[in-house]
C-alpha cells in the first residue's frame, strides 16, 4: 500500500534522485538544454533546486511503498504566487550557474515561463501540477494515476477546491492524464 505525505528537506536528495531519472530522457529536458550540450550534474541539480522550492512551499508531495520513495509530486497551491527566481535562488539555485552556466539557466527560466503561460489562460481556481515523478522500477503500474487521484485530488478537495492544471509533451502521458 502507499502511503502519501508531504516532503521534508530529509527526503530531498531521495525526491531529486526520483525526479532526474524519472525525466532523464524526457523531450522537455530538450528544450532547456541542446542535447549535446545535457549535463547530467545540471539536470540533477535543476531537480534538487526545484524540489527544494516546493518542499519550502509545503507542495512536494511523496509516495511510500515499504520505506522507498516510489512517487512525487511538486503541487502549486491555487493561492500562492508561482514559484519564482528568489525560491529557486533561497532553494540553492546558485548552484545552477556553476553546473549549468548562464545560458542553460536562462534558457531554462524562458522555457518555464513559456509552459506555465498556457495554463495561466484558464480562469477558474487552479491547482498546478509543476511535476509527478514514477520511479523506474514502478513505472507503468499505474502509480502515477493513483498518486494524482489518492493524494493530489483529496488534498486540493479538503483545502478549497479547483481545478488540476498540468502541462506535458509526450503522448504516451497525454493518454495517461
Amino acid at each position: 500500500m502507499i502511503q502519501y505525505r508531504l516532503a521534508s528537506t530529509d527526503h530531498l536528495d531521495e525526491v531529486a534522485q526520483l525526479f532526474h531519472e524519472s525525466f532523464d530522457n524526457y523531450p522537455f529536458m530538450d528544450l532547456l538544454v541542446r542535447p549535446e550540450k545535457k549535463n547530467p550534474e545540471f539536470f540533477y541539480e535543476l531537480h534538487k533546486v526545484i524540489t527544494q522550492a516546493y518542499i519550502n512551499r509545503r507542495g512536494c508531495f511523496i509516495g511510500v511503498v515499504n520505506g522507498e520513495i516510489v512517487t512525487a509530486a511538486l503541487l502549486k497551491h491555487r493561492d500562492d504566487p508561482d514559484v519564482g527566481v528568489m525560491d529557486y535562488i533561497s532553494a540553492g539555485g546558485i548552484k545552477l550557474f556553476i553546473k549549468g552556466g548562464l545560458s542553460a539557466v536562462w534558457n531554462m527560466v524562458n522555457v518555464a515561463e513559456e509552459a506555465k503561460r498556457s495554463y495561466k489562460g484558464i480562469k477558474q481556481q487552479k491547482w498546478y501540477l509543476e511535476a509527478l515523478g514514477v520511479s523506474r522500477f514502478h513505472q507503468g503500474k499505474s502509480f502515477g494515476s493513483k498518486m494524482i487521484n489518492d493524494c493530489l485530488v483529496p488534498f486540493i478537495r479538503r483545502n478549497g477546491g479547483g481545478i488540476l492544471a498540468l502541462i506535458t509533451n509526450t503522448n504516451l502521458n497525454r493518454s495517461f492524464y
